[in-house]
């Protein structure tokens, strides 16, 4: 099995939060890559969005340059998946911490808001080995 990059934590209705590991974290942060990549990254996440009959364009923001992802917005009257920025500079510091990196959700009213934020997520873990290539 290979190593687990990230869980879920679900509490309540649709509310949740996604643990992520704090050296892939670390990672993408510090894969510094052209819009461009940035730009297809969306490209990606739109088809995505289309499939789930979620009408918005360009879900993801990521840090500056990087390939790391700290907000996911799928419109909607605010309903996003997003870290925060004490994470960031922490992430940013040469020193080490422990703890998994938090993403958090808000304004999920539905499951299916819940979902296309997950399915987006897991997206991105997918093409990260794409996305930072040189």
């Amino acid at each position: 099995m290979e190593k687990i990059i990230w869980t879920p934590c679900l509490y309540g209705k649709s509310d949740f939060k996604i643990y992520l590991d704090k050296n892939f974290a670390k990672e993408m942060i510090q894969s510094k890559i052209p819009i461009e990549r940035q730009t297809n990254m969306n490209k990606l996440a739109n088809e995505e969005l289309k499939r789930l009959e979620t009408n918005w364009l360009n879900p993801y923001n990521f840090y500056e340059d990087s390939c790391l992802i700290t907000q996911i917005y799928i419109g909607q009257d605010g309903v996003w998946l997003s870290t925060n920025r004490q994470v960031i500079d922490n992430l940013l510091k040469e020193e080490k911490f422990f703890e998994p990196i938090e993403y958090n959700s808000h304004n999920t009213d539905t499951t299916k808001q819940a979902y296309v934020l997950i399915k987006l997520f897991n997206k991105w873990i997918d093409y990260s080995d794409a996305l930072k290539a040189k």
